[in-house]
């Protein structure tokens, strides 16, 4: 049986309590008793009928707040207080999503009005109690069809909310807003000389009767603790309707929705002490992607597994020493495949205490269950330590295997186990890709796409290198082919005139001559056929892949004028090309026949030849030898042109391979410098991103790995002394003398070197000349290379090697300056925690997926977390943030939207190695009744700790 969380008025799953969910919200809602509503009859009480009327009312004004898309108000009469319980229970019989306030508006003796707004659970005779603090106010009889004449109440705005903070029965259960709208508005406090006593008001909020985007500046830097004079401190602004017409006319009317983790009046309270977090005034946003739950099995979670969900705000995780807190932030890290063993970036012992943490306590029948929204899309993620490098998702569309890698880029987020944004610098050969990867986040999208596009382009040049090479080598059996062919037909001139000399019969020398021209004339009709019945493959393969895009593939394009235009262009263009492809395959069709006629009629005429040219043969016995060579040449030459007219072929139809291999490098290069554009513009966004703590440039990859690395391939087996070494300062020198093209010149060379072995044969001995340019330009010159050394170079020379160098690409990076005190330092030599808290507040401001942190105050310095902690108000407006925590500012002034309390373990004398190790306490928002006092007893060691730690420091608390 789960564990049930009991909330102010829900009951929820322990561990599945939602924390504040946006309301769009009306806390002034008036009823047909209030002397100025209209539009319906009056609602006089006391009689069964009278009753029914009024909880009919109740239902049909829940039934507007439903469709004005209000899940938030406050029924606030005049002086009155009588339906708002009407209301309520209409609520609670109907199943209304509806969270009602009872409330009530006073005007002050100084014209100025209030609401008060109560807990749900108050009874109304307590609520009575603020009409009577705010002096000389009596409500009219619950069966009154009207309330009483409103005359001013005795006291003014400060002593009413005195009077209330006095009454110990209406203090915690109830919150007053004064009316504080524009300067013309009516009754509002802000008016001239109101100042000092809005100045000492203790209150958190105020409301207006107005759209907020309508406020002056002066007022809101009124309202906001902004003017000395009207006081310091921040009040939020609740925009209400004010509606008093049965036509419902201004419910809802003025945008304001406020993020509530409970049915409760300290809801509201936690909401206008983080107003810039929690009320929003147009509708909301929430992130488009983010985590929905986390299921754990494992040794530590014992027999049940543990079920957890996220808020889509701020989520924090609290617990004493050895609670867990970083074992569940390391179960989910391992449920996304982000942790240092995914990603590649183990080098510490905290990483191997986590890698053990996953392979024992998964082990057997073990998994972490990751649920998770992409753009509206609800997906499972399982994963074991059976299969560690799959993750199996599942959806409404069935079930499929990802890499880790490939769920990375599926899912957008950043994961920091404890103390990960400080030692980002520790290990020299992962910091540079770390640090871009943070400062980079916002244009990860771009950059992974980039970097797809770069590896896809890598492969394209080595295709286009090995295609390259086929074509030198067909252009070179080419010229081979063709000079056996004019060797050939040289030496059979020179038989059939020595034959003439000789006395043979001229008729028969005409004969003997005559022979390779029927081959060639074979081979040619043989020819037309071959390349006749290859065309009709590509014209029906062009048939089957020409234009084959349908617009209902694209959902809603069809609702576009100009796609539907496009579409029967498009329509008619296939039309007309599959036409002419018909008319093209009949032609080729008909050159088959063709060819086959004359091809059955040539062989006749082949046949009678062969007769004569044997004929001729027997008659010239006498010439037998010179006879025979004649015939064996013949013979040759027949096989020589048919090498050589398929060699020609072969070269005609390889020739594009050298513009493609120019493009395909070409397009590599472009690529490379596109993604030095991207990071720069990630880079531009860094010092306005970290409040100028940091400054970024990007850094051109001075002596890229891939340069060095292809290039020492080259001297393997070579017995060479210090490759590395040597090649990385060839690189360097070439780069230096010119960045720009250095690399591009180096590769050039290469390749003329490759192709000039290619035209050569490819000798297992290189010729002097092909070795002095080797020489001359490896490590450009500079190292004087054995002749061994340069035949073993010359061997490995080849499609692998070559492709390898020019599809090598440098890693530019961003790098980083810690601001301190105005002066620029290198990031590595600032301290963990300013390294820490400038990455975390970049972090913060950046949009870019879930962010996931453990204990992030153990990178931080004190008395920068208060600044971290107004930018988690910000940021959780934006992102998902699911940090785990000891500090208490972080938790309460960050304003955590769900806490997830996780119990201490207990020490025990005889501890049960099966039970549960990691439990969730209680979860919820802060307003939640049992988060309060955990968080109190977890973080601030109880309230008698805080309270003495109040008194030492010289503050109240009590």
């Amino acid at each position: 049986m789960p564990q049930i969380c009991i909330g102010d008025s829900m009951a929820y799953q322990l561990g599945l309590h939602p924390g504040t969910v946006w309301h769009k919200s009306d806390f002034q809602c008036h009823t047909p008793r209030d002397l100025a509503w209209s539009g319906s009859p009056d609602l006089p009480g006391g009689g069964e009928a009278a009753e029914t009327a009024r909880m009919d009312w109740a239902k049909s004004f829940l039934k507007a707040a439903e469709d004005a898309g209000l899940l938030a108000v406050a029924i606030s009469d005049h002086h009155d207080i009588c339906l708002s319980k009407y209301v309520m229970a209409a609520a609670a019989e109907t199943g209304s999503a509806v969270r009602a306030f009872p409330a009530v508006e006073i005007t002050l003796a100084d014209n100025a009005q209030c609401l008060a707004i109560f807990d749900p659970s108050l009874e109304a005779d307590t609520q009575k109690l603020a009409l009577a603090a705010a002096g000389n106010l009596l409500p009219a009889a619950d069966a009154d069809s009207k309330t009483c004449a409103i005359v001013p109440a005795r006291e003014t705005v400060m002593g009413f909310v005195r009077n209330i903070a006095a009454e110990q029965h209406l203090k915690d259960v109830c919150v007053i807003l004064p009316h504080f709208s524009r300067q013309d508005a009516h009754k509002s406090l802000n008016e001239a000389g109101h100042h000092p006593r809005f100045a000492n008001l203790t209150v958190d909020g105020v409301y207006i009767e107005q759209p907020y985007g309508d406020l002056d500046e002066v007022t809101i830097q009124k309202i906001h603790g902004k003017i000395d004079d009207w006081g310091r401190r921040r009040r939020a602004v609740v925009a209400t309707g004010d509606n008093r017409s049965a036509d419902w006319n201004r419910l809802g009317k003025h945008y304001c929705w406020i993020k509530l983790g409970e049915h409760s009046i300290e809801a509201l309270r936690q909401a206008l002490l983080a107003d810039e977090a929690r009320i929003v005034y147009e509708t909301p946003e929430s992130p488009a992607e983010r985590l929905v739950e986390l299921h754990v099995k494992s040794t530590l979670t014992g027999a049940v597994p543990v079920a957890v969900s996220f808020n889509d705000g701020f989520n924090a995780i609290i617990g004493g020493r050895g609670a867990g807190k970083s074992a569940f932030l390391e179960y989910l890290r391992f449920g996304l495949g982000r942790t240092d063993r995914d990603l590649g970036t183990r080098n510490e012992d905290a990483n191997d205490r986590e890698v053990k943490l996953i392979d024992e306590t998964l082990a057997g029948d073990g998994y972490v269950e990751v649920v998770l929204e992409r753009e509206g899309v609800r997906e499972t993620w399982r994963r074991t330590v059976v299969n560690p490098e799959a993750i199996v998702v599942s959806s409404g569309g069935g079930s499929t295997t990802l890499t880790t890698k490939t769920a990375r880029e599926r899912f957008r987020s950043r994961a920091f186990r404890q103390k990960g944004l400080s030692s980002t610098m520790n290990d020299p050969s992962t910091a540079s890709e770390q640090i871009t990867s943070i400062a980079a986040a916002e244009e990860v999208d771009k950059q992974r796409e980039i970097e797809q596009l770069i590896e896809n382009a890598r492969r394209d040049v080595t295709t286009a290198l090995q295609n390259l090479a086929s074509y030198w080598q067909s252009r070179l059996e080419h010229q081979q082919a063709k000079s056996k062919v004019d060797d050939l037909r040289q030496r059979l001139t020179a038989l059939a005139q020595r034959l003439e000399a000789e006395g043979a019969s001229a008729e028969h020398l005409k004969t003997l001559e005559d022979a390779p021209k029927y081959s060639r004339t074979a081979d040619y009709i043989n020819q037309v056929a071959d390349q006749a019945i290859s065309g009709l493959a590509d014209l029906e393969g062009l048939e089957d892949s020409l234009l084959q895009v349908d617009l209902a593939d694209y959902e809603g394009a069809a609702e576009f004028e100009d796609a539907v235009g496009l579409r029967d262009l498009t329509v008619q263009t296939k039309a007309a090309v599959s036409t002419a492809i018909a008319g093209a395959k009949r032609g080729l069709n008909t050159l088959i026949a063709g060819q086959a006629a004359a091809k059955e009629a040539f062989a006749l005429k082949h046949t009678a030849f062969k007769a004569t040219y044997d004929a001729a043969l027997v008659e010239q016995g006498k010439h037998k030898n010179l006879i025979d060579d004649s015939a064996r040449l013949t013979a040759e030459l027949q096989t020589a042109e048919g090498v050589l007219s398929r060699a020609r072929a072969a070269e005609t139809s390889k020739s594009p391979y050298v513009k493609a291999y120019d493009d395909a490098v070409t397009n590599l290069d472009e690529l490379v410098e596109r993604r030095h554009q991207i990071l720069k513009t990630a880079a531009d966004k860094v010092a306005g991103k970290s409040s100028d703590l940091l400054k970024a440039r990007v850094k051109k990859d001075r002596l890229p790995a891939a340069y060095v690395s292809t290039l020492a391939k080259l001297f393997e087996g070579t017995g060479t002394q210090q490759v590395d070494e040597g090649c990385s300062e060839w690189v360097g020198a070439i780069l230096t003398e010119d960045q720009a093209s250095g690399w591009q010149t180096l590769r050039k060379s290469l390749l003329e070197i490759y192709e000039a072995k290619i035209n050569a044969g490819s000798p297992p001995e290189a010729s002097e000349g092909l070795l002095s340019a080797l020489q001359s330009v490896l490590f450009k010159g500079a190292r004087t290379l054995t002749e061994r050394q340069r035949k073993r170079i010359y061997i490995n020379l080849s499609d692998a090697s070559i492709s390898a160098i020019v599809s090598a690409v440098p890693r530019d990076s961003i790098i980083l300056s810690y601001m301190d005190d105005g002066r620029a330092i290198d990031f590595k030599m600032a301290s963990p925690g300013q390294q820490a808290s400038a990455l975390l507040e970049l972090l913060l401001k950046q949009s870019a997926g879930t962010l996931i942190i453990d204990q992030p105050e153990d990178d931080l310095d004190n008395r920068v977390i208060m600044r971290i902690v107004e930018l988690l108000r910000k940021s959780k407006t934006t992102r998902q943030l699911i940090f785990s925590t000891h500090n208490s500012n972080i938790v309460v002034n960050g304003d955590a939207d769900k806490v997830i309390a996780l119990k201490s373990a207990e020490p025990s004398s005889n501890p049960n190695v099966n039970s549960a190790r990691i439990q969730i306490d209680c979860d919820g928002a802060i307003e939640t009744p049992s988060i309060r006092p955990a968080i109190t007893s977890i973080m601030e060691g109880g309230r008698e700790a805080f309270d003495l730690r109040g008194r030492k420091y010289g503050f109240e608390t009590a």
